[in-house]
């Protein structure tokens, strides 16, 4: 079997990370190939993916609901006809539109669903009169005819996010929504030094600098931590459009020696295993494919509730938290450093938890759904 995976680039991401993971998996396996197309050169995984076949496009598609449409497929089509895929598998919205856009016979398309795609949202009185959101309505309804062309199969991440595909599809497409919860690479983090420093309060978090993910709370914790005299330290990882912002905030606020912030690293695992705990602020979370690393390496996790993680964080690894209150996290910081038996329990726990989502056993569930269906 063929597949071809399709992703708007390989910066720092969660989609990124997986259809990376997906294809080393499918490559690993003689019977299958796997090749990543990108269709943008920007790559900020050039270490995991030396040797991965991986092909930029020049082809693009670019829908205007007041203009004439720029659609060039002629590179995209030279990449199909010379692969032979026999699945199409993509990844994120823009790769929705260009994917879809011409519908090849005999082959088989899968969405892979990693967040509610607001472009894919009901239609509202609102619709009509902001721009952005008539926009949407235009692509939605465009991609969907094209869905119905191919009979477009889906996967969701999560039951959260199944439930929203569920909700925004016609019946005709919802009944080819298939849930199939993320993966990681386990051996990749479980590998890590898991011998923990108990110096400090060690805090790690990785994610995109974006609204949802919400690391403005580590201000707050961080000041509540010091308010109580306790010894911490927090990791940021990642980048994006309020790391300035924030990283501002910091230093107004005089936390350098609690907060420092790395970008986006090479090996997040590394800085896992320098831990003692990771926290996720997130206020909205398809899934979580960090909290899992983290508890590959043996990190017990305290997380808000994002939605989509639900499934993740448990009294087997963790704390899943309702509220955001920087007293509750500090709560759960303290009690983890403080009780090292409930410390252990939890690592425990959550390396056990993480290894259920491997990406071997992932791919072969992933495998025989593209068979079957």
């Amino acid at each position: 079997m063929k597949i071809l995976y399709v992703i708007p680039s390989l910066q720092k991401g969660g989609a990124e990370r997986l259809a990376i993971d997906i294809c080393k998996e499918v490559n690993a396996r003689q019977e299958h190939e796997a090749m990543l197309l990108v269709l943008s050169d920007k790559n900020e995984y050039t270490y995991q993916t030396k040797d991965l076949p991986i092909r930029k496009t020049s082809s693009s598609v670019s829908l205007s609901l007041l203009k004439k449409s720029k659609i060039d497929l002629s590179d995209f089509e030279k990449i199909v006809h010379k692969f032979k895929p026999d699945i199409i598998h993509s990844h994120l919205f823009t790769a929705e539109v260009f994917s879809r856009e011409k519908i090849h016979p005999g082959i088989k398309y899968f969405t892979h669903c990693h967040d509610n795609m607001p472009q894919l949202r009901n239609i509202s009185a609102r619709t009509f009169f902001k721009k952005k959101l008539l926009t949407d309505f235009y692509e939605k309804q465009h991609l969907l005819k094209n869905y119905l062309d191919c009979n477009n199969k889906f996967i969701a991440i999560s039951e959260h996010t199944k439930e929203y595909f569920e909700s925004v599809l016609p019946a005709q497409l919802a009944k080819n929504i298939f849930l199939l919860n993320n993966a990681i690479d386990f051996k990749q983090f479980n590998s890590v030094n898991q011998k923990r420093n108990f110096d400090k309060i060690r805090i790690v978090n990785v994610g995109s600098f974006v609204g949802k993910k919400n690391q403005q709370l580590f201000i707050s914790i961080a000041e509540e931590l010091q308010r109580r005299k306790l010894n911490a330290e927090i990791v940021l990882l990642g980048n994006g459009p309020l790391y300035t912002e924030i990283k501002k905030q910091i230093e107004q606020k005089n936390l350098q020696q609690i907060i420092s912030m790395h970008a986006n690293v090479m090996r997040v695992e590394d800085y896992y295993a320098q831990a003692n705990m990771y926290v996720h602020t997130a206020t909205y979370e398809p899934f979580g494919l960090v909290l899992l690393e983290a508890m590959a390496t043996g990190l017990p996790v305290i997380s808000l509730d994002g939605g989509g993680n639900r499934g993740l964080v448990n009294d087997e690894n963790g704390f899943m938290l309702h509220e955001q209150s920087a007293r509750l996290f500090a709560d759960k910081a303290e009690l983890l450093f403080n009780d090292k038996i409930l410390h252990d329990k939890l690592s425990e726990g959550a390396v056990a938890f993480a290894k259920r989502f491997d990406i071997v056993s992932y791919t072969d569930k992933l495998l025989k759904l593209y068979e079957e269906n």
